[in-house]
C-alpha cells in the first residue's frame, strides 16, 4: 500500500541524484526543509493542502542549500581494508589480516583487525563500541565524584543529530562515533550531559560545572563544529 502522505523526488547534482522526500504533515503551517545526514537526503514538510509538486518546487528553489548540506557530507568514509581514518583523534590505517584468532590491535599509525571469516568490519565495529563504553565508564566514574552524581545507565546511540543526551533517571547516552574524535572531545560531551543532571538548563551555573570538569571546553566545541560531519561520514558496510 502506497504512503499517500509522502512522495519522493530527485534533484540532480553533478553525477549524483539527491533524494528529496516531500511529506504532508497536518501539524505543518509552513514549508520546512531539513537534511537527513544518515540517508543523505532532503525532507520537505508541507501543510496537507499543499500539493507534492509545489513542495518539490520549493525544494528546487532551495536546491543550493540542499547541495551545500550534501557536499558537507562528502566523501563518505567506508570502513574497509586500507582505509585511512582518524581514530581517537589520530590518523591510522586499517589493516585486515586473515587469522584464526579474531581481534583488534591498536597502534600509533594503524589498526590491525584479525579475522578468518571475512567479517573484519564487524569485529572492528564490536570492538569500537566496547572500547568507547569502557572509556565513557572511566570518565563517568571520575566526574561522578566531582559532581556528586551517580549515573544509573550508560547507553550508546547512533544518532545523526546529537552527540549526547540524558534523562531524569540519571541515564546518559553517548554517540558511539565519538570514538573517532580526540579523547578530550568525548570527555567534554560526557561532562556536558552529566552537568545537566545537576543543572537542567544552560544557565551560568551549568557552564560553571562544565568548566570545572573541562577547563578549556571552547576548543572542544570548536573541534566538534569543524569536524562533526567527518564523524557522521564514517560508514560500515
Amino acid at each position: 500500500m502506497k504512503n499517500r502522505s509522502n512522495k519522493i523526488f530527485k534533484i540532480l547534482h553533478k553525477k549524483n541524484e539527491i533524494e528529496v522526500i516531500i511529506k504532508k504533515n497536518k501539524l505543518s503551517r509552513n514549508y520546512k526543509f531539513t537534511f537527513d545526514k544518515k540517508r543523505l537526503s532532503g525532507l520537505v514538510s508541507i501543510p496537507r493542502h499543499i500539493s507534492f509538486n509545489d513542495g518539490f518546487t520549493f525544494a528546487q528553489e532551495n536546491s543550493n542549500w540542499l547541495i551545500e548540506q550534501y557536499n558537507e557530507m562528502m566523501p563518505i568514509i567506508i570502513i574497509e581494508n586500507g582505509a585511512n581514518i582518524y581514530f581517537e583523534g589520530k590518523k591510522r590505517k586499517l589493516v585486515y589480516l586473515n587469522d584464526k584468532k579474531s581481534g583488534v590491535e591498536l597502534g600509533d599509525t594503524s589498526i590491525v583487525i584479525k579475522n578468518n571469516k571475512h567479517a573484519h568490519h564487524k569485529i572492528f565495529y564490536i570492538w569500537i563500541k566496547k572500547r568507547i563504553s569502557e572509556k565513557t565508564r572511566d570518565v563517568v566514574l571520575s566526574f561522578s565524584k566531582t559532581l556528586d552524581v551517580k549515573i544509573r545507565n550508560i547507553k550508546l546511540s547512533n544518532s545523526f543529530s546529537y552527540w549526547g543526551s540524558c534523562n531524569s533517571n540519571n541515564d546518559i547516552s553517548i554517540n558511539w562515533r565519538l570514538a573517532f574524535s580526540p579523547p578530550e572531545v568525548l570527555e567534554y560531551i560526557i561532562a556536558h550531559e552529566m552537568s545537566h543532571l545537576v543543572e537542567f538548563n544552560h544557565s551560568k551555573k551549568f557552564w560553571e560545572l562544565v568548566d570545572k570538569l573541562i577547563p578549556k571546553r571552547k576548543s572542544k566545541e570548536i573541534w566538534l563544529k569543524k569536524n562533526g560531519n567527518y564523524l557522521y561520514r564514517i560508514r560500515f558496510n
